[in-house]
């Protein structure tokens, strides 16, 4: 039980942290949207307060469908997904985010020190912030920060007992071993006799399984940003901005600093010398009886530096994250040292600053590096787009929408000054909102905001609209226009009848595998192998398979959040029995995910207790797994309660 809370608070914990990357994602496009099927309010209506912050309806509306295209995704479309339900566990999660980011007040500072504190951290941070992201990656470590902080302090106190550890280890040690007899669903395809009124049934009965979203048919000419720049304009920027593709020379090196005491006057000065020359002489022995420079920074060093072993951080933003600096990182001492005087492996004698008196040792040393034209190309390319090309397509949108509305689509894009830009007048033909691509344009995740902001148009009135990438960075303009809506709506039986009819025969090869395997299951005398029982088997009619052969699993245990039985299939029917039946006992049958099943238990496998009190290591790692576990059930009954407690108003629309 507590694994299984454990793994379901993790669970939780994760769609928070996907709740608030869908909120700021949102934020940062801010792209308009009109209603959902859930109500028919305008995009800036408020719909719901969580102790005090606000969340407007074309946000909420984007969690809920990037939701729903997430569930959809992830069956392939192979079932419906309940909109209530999605905007329920959306609301959840924003009011479970405002919770953690409430409670624990992580300061700015903070979260600066926790991303330099890892060097996997500083390199992931740069990737968003070359992305414009980098507000959007903080937000995510801070709610990281707050759950752990939050952790922490909630489940300081939790024990757990002997007894407990005991129940865990006899869980996962009582084990089970079935013979079976399979009755896969998809042998019965070709006995289903399927009649219209059958099919024309089940669609009335679950019409809502096939509701159709807002569809609208837009007519659009795309200017794209990236046939404003020429391999000519590349090529020339990459003469004249040399440097920026320019890697400079750099250095790894550690030190032991004797430092000057504030305001140091000479004869302070000529003390620290002393005790300089000192300590020099004892590292050098130290070092040469193979002890590291590492430990001595940190045995002697009196720098901040020394629990690092010594290690000093550069500047420099064209320097990979770590240990590396270049010229103009350190004082000039120092910098002389290290990049004119010391061979990597070597340490030198006393080196003078403001400081005070340092020993170095120098790691490694990097040479300048100017990368080539054909590997820094393609970053200059799209870093033109945006500073030229990105002006320009939106100059000649502009202009474009002004001939447009004077001349219609086709004509002005026969003007002379559109000739050379070969442009063409599209049209995508009707497509609901929930579609995750554009029919003649691509994928809503590569043109952001696009689909929320056409479904916000009126019918008939041309716009230029921008569509922009995940960065931010404008991808595409469009002047276009609405040319048709379709608002959501349950179809005619006509035009969803090979969709209800192939769900209607899923529905009824699943039952007749169920069928097949109770009355083979029925012909079965006492005391019957499952062997015997096998050779009775009669195929109803348009079943192709003459036989049942019986297979075995594989030792399975109890599992609170699996269903699977290994080498037969999933079935949590199945599963459960296996832990309440005789050896040797007989049946079913039960229903699976893909099949139904007559079983014989053939095996049952008693946790060893005497091996489990004789090994102290066995003990301590499920201790700990349910220390963990417990401290997460704890925690999960601490936020569900501030849940109740935290004051929160929903719009009537998604109640």
């Amino acid at each position: 039980m507590m694994i299984f809370l454990r793994e379901k608070f993790i669970a939780q914990i994760m769609m928070i942290i996907i709740g608030i990357m869908f909120l700021i994602g949102a934020v940062l496009l801010g792209n308009q949207k009109w209603g959902g099927s859930s109500g028919g309010g305008r995009e800036d209506d408020v719909v719901l307060k969580i102790s005090g912050t606000e969340v407007k309806r074309s946000e909420f509306e984007r969690l809920v469908s990037n939701e729903i295209q997430r569930q959809q995704q992830q069956t392939q479309g192979r079932s419906s997904v309940d909109r209530k339900q999605v905007e329920k566990d959306v609301i959840d999660r924003l009011v479970q985010q405002q919770i953690l980011l409430t409670n624990a007040q992580i300061s700015n500072a903070e979260i600066e020190r926790y991303i330099r504190s890892d060097s996997n951290q500083v390199t992931t941070y740069n990737i968003y912030y070359r992305q414009g992201l980098d507000d959007f990656y903080r937000q995510n470590v801070r709610l990281q920060m707050s759950y752990e902080a939050l952790q922490n302090d909630i489940q300081g106190l939790e024990l757990i007992t002997d007894v407990e550890v005991e129940k865990e280890y006899r869980r996962q040690n009582n084990k089970a071993k079935f013979k079976y007899i399979q009755f896969q669903h998809f042998e019965y395809n070709n006995a289903v006799k399927v009649e219209d009124a059958e099919v024309q049934a089940y669609f009335e009965k679950n019409k809502e399984k096939y509701r159709i979203a807002d569809q609208i048919n837009l007519k659009f000419i795309k200017i794209d940003p990236k046939n404003f720049v020429s391999d000519d304009m590349v090529q020339a920027y990459y003469d004249s901005h040399k440097q920026e593709f320019t890697t400079p020379e750099a250095v790894k090196a550690r030190h032991i600093l004797k430092k000057f005491p504030d305001n140091a006057t000479d004869e302070q000065k000529a003390e620290v010398k002393t005790e300089a020359e000192e300590l020099l002489k004892k590292v050098q022995a130290e070092i040469a009886e193979g002890k590291d420079f590492a430990d001595l920074a940190k045995e002697h060093s009196d720098d901040s530096s020394a629990s690092q072993g010594g290690a000093l951080r550069g500047r420099h933003p064209k320097l990979p994250p770590g240990d590396y600096f270049a010229r103009g990182d350190m004082v000039p001492p120092f910098e002389k040292t290290c990049f004119d005087e010391l061979k990597p492996g070597e340490v030198s004698g006393l080196v003078e600053t403001q400081f005070g008196y340092h020993i170095i040792k120098l790691e490694e040393k990097k040479p300048e590096d100017i990368q080539l034209f054909d590997f820094a190309k393609r970053e200059i390319k799209n870093k033109l787009i945006q500073i030229d090309g990105v002006d320009e397509a939106k100059t000649i949108a502009e202009e474009l929408l002004f001939d447009v509305e004077i001349y219609d689509y086709e004509e002005a894009i026969k003007l002379d000054q559109y000739k050379d830009l070969s442009l063409t007048l599209q049209d995508t033909g009707l497509f609901p909102e929930d579609d995750s691509s554009i029919p003649k344009i691509g994928s809503k995740y590569t043109y952001r905001g696009l689909i929320e902001r056409v479904f916000d148009m009126e019918v008939n009135v041309s716009d230029v609209i921008d569509a922009k990438k995940t960065s931010g960075d404008i991808e595409a303009y469009f002047v276009g226009k609405v040319s048709e809506k379709k608002r959501a709506a349950i179809p005619e039986f006509e035009a969803v009848k090979d969709k209800v009819t192939n769900d209607f025969r899923k529905e009824k090869y699943k039952q007749l595998a169920l069928e097949d395997a109770k009355n083979l299951f029925s012909l079965r005398s006492n005391d019957e192998s499952l062997e015997e029982l096998a050779k009775k088997y009669e195929p109803p009619e348009g079943v192709s398979k003459k036989e049942r052969e019986v297979k075995e699993s594989n030792l399975f245990p109890l599992s609170p959040l699996s269903n699977f039985i290994p080498n037969m299939g999933n079935s949590r029917e199945a599963m459960l029995a296996a832990f309440n039946m005789e050896l040797n006992e007989v049946g079913g049958p039960f229903q699976g995910d893909n099949a139904s099943y007559i079983v014989q238990l053939v095996e049952q496998q008693e946790p060893d207790i005497e091996k489990f009190e004789s090994d102290p290591a066995e003990k301590s790692g499920l201790r700990r797994s349910l220390l963990r576990s417990k401290k997460s059930e704890v925690y999960a009954n601490w936020i569900a309660a501030l849940e109740k407690q935290t004051p929160k108003w929903i719009h009537p629309d998604y109640q």
